[in-house]
C-alpha cells in the first residue's frame, strides 16, 4: 500500500508540470512540453524504455463489465493491453499497481486510479509477478473510472531504492512515463 501511495504521490507531482491544463493535466501529448526533464511520453503503439523494461500500450477500450466485474453506477471500466519486455539483465519484481490511469477532470486537479486486483480474467496481469530476464509478457490492466471521460494516460513512475537513506521507504523518484490514448466504448 505504501508503494501505491508513493506512486500516486509521485504521479500527482509530475502532473503539476507546465504541461497541465486549467483543470488538470492535458492528456494530449502534443501539448506537453518538449524535453520536460523526467517526463517521457507516447501514444498507443509507442514503446517507452524505463530503467528495467520496455513497455508498449498495445490497445485500450472502455466497457461496463469485465469478466464477472461490473462497474459501479456512474463509472465504467478501461481495459488496457500492455506488452512488457525485461531489458535489465536481472529479474524485475512487478506489481499490478505499477501502472496507474489518469484523466483530465475539470472539476478537480486530475483523476487517477490504480488497476483493479487480479482474478477478473486470465488475461489480467497478476497482482505480483517477476518479469524474468529477457521475458516478454503481454497482459491486461483494468481500471474503474468515472463515466464521461474518454481521454486517458497510462502512467508509470520509476522509483529507486534510496541507498543514501535506507530509512526512506518511499525511495527516490526517477522518470515518469505517460502514454496517452482515447478509450472507445466496446
Amino acid at each position: 500500500m505504501k508503494r501505491l501511495a508513493s506512486l500516486l504521490l509521485a504521479l500527482a507531482a509530475a502532473l503539476l508540470l507546465p504541461a497541465c491544463g486549467q483543470g488538470g493535466p492535458d492528456l494530449v501529448p502534443s501539448s506537453w512540453e518538449d524535453g520536460e526533464p523526467g517526463l517521457k511520453q507516447g501514444v498507443l503503439g509507442d514503446t517507452l524504455s524505463t530503467q528495467w523494461f520496455d513497455f508498449t500500450v498495445d490497445g485500450a477500450y472502455s466497457c461496463a463489465r469485465y469478466g464477472s466485474y461490473t462497474a459501479a453506477d456512474g463509472n465504467k471500466l478501461v481495459v488496457a493491453t500492455l506488452t512488457l519486455n525485461n531489458t535489465f539483465g536481472s529479474p524485475v519484481d512487478m506489481w499490478g499497481d505499477d501502472f496507474a490511469i489518469l484523466w483530465d477532470d475539470p472539476d478537480q486537479d486530475s483523476g487517477a486510479a490504480p488497476a483493479l486486483p487480479e482474478g477478473l480474467s486470465g488475461e489480467q496481469f497478476p497482482d505480483e509477478y517477476v518479469l524474468e530476464i529477457d521475458e516478454v509478457r503481454t497482459g491486461q490492466a483494468v481500471y474503474e473510472v468515472p463515466q464521461g471521460f474518454s481521454d486517458f494516460a497510462l502512467a508509470f513512475q520509476e522509483i529507486f531504492e534510496d541507498t543514501e537513506n535506507p530509512d526512506n521507504l518511499d525511495g527516490v523518484e526517477g522518470d515518469t512515463f505517460l502514454v496517452s490514448f482515447t478509450a472507445e466504448e466496446k
